[in-house]
C-alpha cells in the first residue's frame, strides 16, 4: 500500500509543479517549452525585488520554493491517498 501512496504522491506533485510553472509561464509570450525558465525567472524576480535580495539569493530561493512546493504536494498526495484508502 505505500507504493499506491508514493504514486499518487508523486502524481499529485507533478500535477502541481505543471500547474504553477503554466500559471506563471503563461502570462508571458513564451514557447511552451520556455515555460519552466519563465516561471523560475519570474519567482526569482519576485523574490529580488520584493526581498531586495542579490540575484543569486533570489534564484536560489526559487528553486528553495519549487522544492518546497513539490515536496508538500507530496506530502498532501500520500496523506489524501491514506485518508481515502482508510474511510472507504
Amino acid at each position: 500500500m505505500k507504493r499506491i501512496e508514493n504514486k499518487v504522491g508523486f502524481f499529485v506533485a507533478c500535477i502541481a509543479l505543471v500547474y504553477v510553472v503554466v500559471s506563471i509561464g503563461y502570462s508571458s509570450n513564451a514557447a511552451w517549452f520556455e515555460m519552466p525558465l519563465e516561471a523560475v525567472n519570474g519567482i526569482a524576480f519576485s523574490f529580488g525585488y520584493f526581498f531586495r535580495l542579490h540575484a543569486v539569493w533570489a534564484y536560489v530561493c526559487s528553486g528553495v520554493f519549487f522544492i518546497t512546493l513539490f515536496t508538500v504536494s507530496f506530502w498532501l498526495g500520500k496523506v489524501l491517498t491514506r485518508w481515502i484508502r482508510n474511510h472507504r
